[in-house]
């Protein structure tokens, strides 16, 4: 009798664990794909001062929520761009940061430019020009 019992208590704490495994890996993975994926190339016009922003490839975003951090100047793509806060910025799309629309200053080669994508106040961080 008692070896029927360490069997079943044996069984049911190995049917335990890989049930505990199994739904960490399922939260886990699930979790792991959650933000948004994007990569951008930068074009630097040194007689302009001003850079060119391409959404080269990744995720479909919106305008409103993908911001530009430079020195003194943060901005969104759908202020720069002159597009609704909710359009789609989709890979080929570009936007233009220089003192003539609403980024309000020139882009120095020495400068850095963050892009993030704030979804109700959590920003991830895309991308980053590091200078021309």
């Amino acid at each position: 009798m008692s070896e029927s019992i360490g069997v079943a208590v044996l069984v049911g704490m190995t049917i335990l664990v890989t049930a505990v495994v199994g739904l960490s890996v399922l939260v886990v993975d699930s979790d792991a794909g959650g933000g948004p994926q994007a990569n951008f190339t930068y074009d630097y016009v040194e007689s302009n001062e001003l850079l060119i922003v391409t959404h080269s490839r990744g995720d479909a975003l919106e305008a409103g929520r993908i911001e530009f951090e430079g020195p003194e100047a943060t901005t969104t793509w759908a202020a720069v761009a002159n597009r609704n806060e909710t359009a789609m910025v989709e890979p080929g799309d570009l936007a233009q940061l220089s003192s003539g629309n609403a980024y309000g200053r020139r882009v120095s080669g020495r400068d850095t430019v963050t892009i993030y994508y704030n979804q109700s106040g959590n920003r991830t961080r895309l991308d980053r020009w590091n200078g021309g």
